[in-house]
């Protein structure tokens, strides 16, 4: 352990992380070009998520303008409302935004915090990946297949609370120092730790759940090869641990406090839980996010469960070969054992309750695999990882709040691992060679990366706000009053929330795309909003008669709602014509919109 602890640390030129960093920024921007031509008016990605995550950003800001708790709202979901520490609302992102928010609005702010997320997790992987090799180009390459791995592409559709992972490389450096280094004092890295934590929460509180689940197997897993040295440095660690311990209950006590004692807590288990993982096939088998994805292989990982946001364990065959090479040739040196095993450890966590191949969900539980782990008794602490993989399985299955961990996601913390091996692949083999075997290794390194290329250009969709939301049309409904928006939030539609942030908060709406308290994990549906989903989905709705009329009246008296918007949508005409036939009266045109501004119902 010692010759991991502090050989490799040379002499650095301060231009390389600079460089680094303006390298990946530029990559970003790249990669979400076609969103950044236009990047008030187009988002990268699309799905319902995106318009959720630009109200998300836009609410903390106002809440604490306005006097309002920034981490529960009634602006959606009125008058229940929605305890945000459920809805991976990232708090802090949104308070930081303000000002840019402010000025260029709620799909900018989105946009610039999707290119940011992958810029930066990829340069704080780099720092993290140069403590281990002396190649700057191969700590580099390595925070590259972090910050823009498959797992980050896919992730880009709409979830910048997974793809802001700037912190999980830092909690790595924190814990190397603390665990095997020992350079700092053991106050000052639990301080740092401390810190970190508390500011994950409030980023993404599901990067915090699986941080400490992968540092805890990681843990495992050293104590079982080198129980020796961790003891030895055990009195430091535990101490410095206390310290971050304390630090994160302090800076996390109102947050979890709101999150767990406050309104509108969201008990159980949040999504089906065999669904959203790896199946054995998308490692080696590519999606459509990857350019070189022929439509005979995109065939077969359009049948994988869940969808192609959460597709995300691909590797490819040059790279799982390069890596076994490496982890072969040298499996003696302690960082290249570690990070192997607790990759595999993670990639078979991954896989879910059960093994899913080629789409079809089996009932083989997931551990199984695991039981390989004996036969190789003579290499690895072979009991240490079956049992480790067992339990990790079990808490995943079994744990409250850790429950609710999507498996297939703890795959970012292994493309860290794999970026950091090979980036001391580069190292051995490709900065010690020259002539023709070096551009022999920088052809294998090339081969191995290419099936990670993204395709090109992203995804992005159309986040045009009517006018009505910004101009001072949106003055005529009373400030906090409530306001019922068509296309209705529900489910897989999220654009009137999008509407409601760029008009700065000007309105409650009885609708909102979230978690809520159950029956269901969405607003209770009354007759109206049933028959708005019906007639925006081209579904065949009910003739409004008299009594139908007064039922649907009595909705919008109980609700609160003061005024009703159509705006652009499907099957508008329709839409307008529904609500004409309730309120018995023509709705005014305006700035992109139909309004009943006044309502008596």
């Amino acid at each position: 352990m010692r010759g991991e602890k502090g050989g490799l640390t040379p002499v650095r030129s301060p231009r390389w992380p600079a460089l680094a960093l303006l390298a990946y920024l530029g990559l970003g921007v790249l990669l979400f070009a076609s969103a950044w031509r236009a990047p008030t008016t187009l988002a990268i990605g699309g799905g319902v998520d995106t318009p959720q995550f630009m109200w998300f950003f836009r609410w903390p800001s106002f809440a604490l303008l306005h006097g309002h708790n920034p981490l529960v709202s009634n602006y959606i979901d009125f008058p229940a409302g929605m305890n945000l520490m459920w809805n991976a609302s990232m708090p802090l992102v949104g308070v930081v935004l303000a000002p840019i928010e402010l000025w260029l609005g709620p799909v900018f702010s989105f946009n610039l915090v999707t290119t940011v997320a992958l810029a930066l997790s990829a340069w704080t992987a780099y720092l993290a990946i140069r403590r281990y090799v002396r190649s700057q180009v191969g700590a580099a390459i390595g925070g590259l297949v972090y910050g823009f791995s498959p797992f980050m592409l896919a992730h880009s559709l709409g979830h910048p609370h997974v793809t802001l992972a700037f912190i999980p490389p830092l909690f790595l450096i924190m814990l190397d120092e603390m665990l095997l280094r020992q350079t700092r004092p053991f106050w000052q890295s639990g301080l740092i730790l401390g810190v970190l934590a508390g500011v994950q929460l409030v980023i993404g509180e599901e990067l915090l759940a699986t941080s400490v689940i992968v540092a805890a197997l990681g843990l495992i897993i050293l104590i079982g090869l080198y129980p020796n040295a961790v003891r030895a440095r055990l009195a430091h660690a535990s101490r410095a641990l206390a310290i971050a311990a304390g630090v994160f209950a302090v800076l996390a006590a109102v947050p979890l406090a709101v999150q767990f004692a406050g309104p509108q807590r969201v008990p159980g288990i949040l999504q089906e839980q065999n669904i959203f993982v790896s199946d054995l096939l998308n490692f080696i088998v590519p999606t459509r996010m990857q350019a070189l994805a022929p439509a005979f292989l995109t065939r077969i990982s359009e049948r994988f469960t869940g969808d192609i946001a959460e597709w995300t364990a691909y590797v490819g065959i040059p790279l799982i070969v390069l890596l076994a090479f490496l982890v072969v040739r040298q499996w003696a040196r302690p960082i290249v054992r570690f990070a192997a095993l607790l990759g595999v450890m993670l990639a078979l966590l991954s896989l879910g309750p059960t093994l899913h191949f080629n789409g079809r969900i089996s009932h083989i539980p997931s551990f199984v695999l695991g039981l390989a782990f004996p036969l190789l008794a003579a290499f690895l602490p072979a009991r240490v990882m079956l049992y480790t993989l067992v339990g990790g399985w079990l808490a995943l299955i079994k744990a409250p709040v850790l429950y609710n961990i999507l498996p297939g996601r703890l795959m970012l913390f292994a493309y860290l691992l794999v970026g950091l091996l090979l980036a001391i692949f580069i190292d051995t083999y490709l900065s010690r060679s020259v002539g023709r075997r070096r551009l022999l290794v920088a052809g294998v390194v090339l081969v191995a990366l290419l099936p990670l290329l993204p395709h090109w250009p992203y995804d992005h969709t159309d986040a045009t706000v009517p006018a009505y939301f910004t101009s001072g049309d949106v003055t005529q409904i009373p400030s906090g009053s409530v306001a019922l928006v068509a296309p209705f939030s529900h489910g897989d539609e999220a654009t009137a929330m999008l509407w409601e942030a760029a008009s700065g908060m000007r309105f409650r709406m009885p609708e909102g795309y979230g978690f809520i308290p159950g029956p269901a994990q969405d607003p209770p549906m009354t007759a109206t909003q049933s028959i708005m989903v019906m007639v925006q989905r081209g579904e065949p709705s009910p003739e409004v008669t008299d009594s139908l009329r007064q039922q649907i009246l009595g909705d919008l008296r109980s609700l609160s709602v003061q005024s009703v918007i159509v705006g652009p949508m499907a099957n508008e005409d329709r839409m307008v014509s529904f609500f004409t036939d309730v309120l018995q009266t023509a709705p005014t045109r305006t700035a992109g919109v139909y309004i009943w501004p006044s309502l008596n119902p």
